[in-house]
């Protein structure tokens, strides 16, 4: 698709705006214009032993990146660690309005201060037992009279940058060259200020060790193209093929997909009872009774308005039906992905599997509505799911379950494949895919940056 084409295309919020007569603006009602080429995408970029240091040293050590959420550390003393191939930091809440991070290691030995998850009024090294405060203060040198070098030098715990945005806890290593992060998160704020992500807590937490390098994971999910084919299910309820793509800015892209809608392929079109009927198989719930001429689509958007409102305890009236049923995701360089709104309210995080470029972690939260009138809950413990075991063996992801399964199958073929393939580079469609391209160029600019 031309940038002159795109610019003539329909957005997402134009679309929808005559089902419901709830007007769509802003964010909704915009269409970015991009144009990433049609170069070839090469595959070493993915196999490459050498390519993955490359961004162990260039990207993961000098970029923003999401460590926790804000559930994970709740109350003063709570600790978590976050790991990002062969380094661990500890990302802790000094005080109700303060987080902070450091490198999780000891300036005597280096040996690890911490573990995983807990709580603790100071970080004591289980080795030798220097200690330091939550604030990163030195709080004793064990048989300090044998350090006497340490008088003259600062032994307060080194720090990571740390931000925070919807809820959700960044770290940035390179605490001397990080930009502002406010400035790092872009349209973010703005595009997710009618319907906050803080406004949702974590309800299931789970992870899993994925063969295959992180960026092969993390694609499976950052375009529309492979719905037909890979999610047959879905394609009679929703307009995949009419997918809009936007980037934004140097770090966020954005798809949108009306998510609740007839596919304009089929060639018969249901009743409105009849829509809803279908569309609430297989997903645990019993069909919506679709009031008399009112459509299946408003029907349900006034019903997730109806108990978001409850949950959270303020009026949502002011959200229309695409905030409130189709499917939104944002993507915030090099690994974030959250989900806009109720239409499928979940969070992605990608990593690499420690030091190995073969492997990978995928993270997936979903998100449902807190009470505004109490702190943010704990998140529950994450689930790590075996290697071996279907994510359908994971109850608490519903019917998000075998739709996982299903993109798990592309992206453990994708591995397989390019170890196969006797191509240098990989083919991607110019549109539906450029939100590919666009990352790809934002890892150069930090590989490149690092390697002058």
């Amino acid at each position: 698709m031309s940038s002159k084409e795109q610019a003539k295309e329909p957005t997402l919020g134009m679309r929808m705006a005559e089902d419901s007569g709830r007007p769509v603006d802003g964010a909704f009602a915009t269409r970015s214009i991009f144009d990433m080429g049609t170069d070839d995408l090469p595959v070493e970029r993915y196999t490459s032993r050498q390519f993955h240091e490359r961004e162990m040293q260039g990207l993961w050590s000098r970029v923003w990146q999401m460590a926790c959420h804000e559930g994970d550390i709740p109350e003063v003393g709570d600790y978590i660690t976050y790991e990002i191939g062969n380094r661990s930091f500890i990302v802790v809440r000094t005080a109700a309005d303060e987080i902070k991070s450091y490198p999780n290691a000891c300036l005597h030995r280096a040996m690890r201060l911490v573990k995983g998850q807990g709580k603790a009024g100071a970080f004591t090294c289980p080795f030798h037992g220097w200690s330091w405060e939550l604030d990163g203060c030195n709080r004793r040198i064990t048989e300090d009279w044998d350090f006497p070098q340490t008088c003259e030098r600062n032994m307060n715990l080194p720090e990571a940058k740390v931000g925070t945005w919807g809820g959700f806890v960044f770290i940035n290593p390179d605490a001397e060259n990080a930009e502002p992060f406010e400035d790092w998160i872009g349209v973010l704020p703005d595009h997710f200020s009618r319907l906050p992500l803080e406004d949702f807590r974590v309800a299931v937490h789970v992870a899993r060790v994925v063969p295959g390098n992180w960026k092969v994971a993390m694609e499976a999910f950052i375009e529309s193209y492979h719905v037909m084919p890979t999610h047959p299910q879905s394609v009679p309820v929703s307009e995949y093929a009419e997918t809009q793509y936007d980037i934004f800015d140097r770090n966020v892209s954005r798809l949108a997909t009306v998510s609740v809608a007839q596919a304009s392929g089929i060639t018969r079109k249901m009743s409105q009872q009849e829509f809803a009927d279908y569309a609430a198989k297989g997903t645990g719930r019993e069909p919506i009774q679709v009031p008399e001429g009112m459509t299946y689509r408003s029907a349900l958007a006034d019903q997730r308005r109806q108990a978001a409102a409850a949950a959270m305890g303020k009026s949502l009236d002011h959200l229309n039906d695409v905030e409130l049923l189709d499917a939104i995701e944002y993507f915030l360089f090099p690994n974030f992905m959250p989900w806009y709104g109720m239409g499928l309210p979940i969070v992605y995080r990608f990593r690499p599997n420690r030091d190995r470029h073969d492997s990978c972690i995928m993270e997936v939260y979903v998100m449902t509505p807190r009470s505004l009138s109490e702190p943010m809950p704990k998140t529950p413990e994450v689930m790590w799911l075996p290697e071996d075991k279907p994510f359908v063996d994971c109850p608490a992801l519903g019917r998000l379950a075998p739709i996982f399964d299903q993109d798990y199958e592309n992206i453990e073929g994708v591995w397989v494949g390019l170890q196969s393939t006797v191509k240098k580079g990989l083919v991607l469609a110019k549109y539906q895919e450029a939100r590919i391209r666009h990352y790809h160029r934002r890892i150069d600019d930090f590989i490149n940056a690092q390697e002058k």
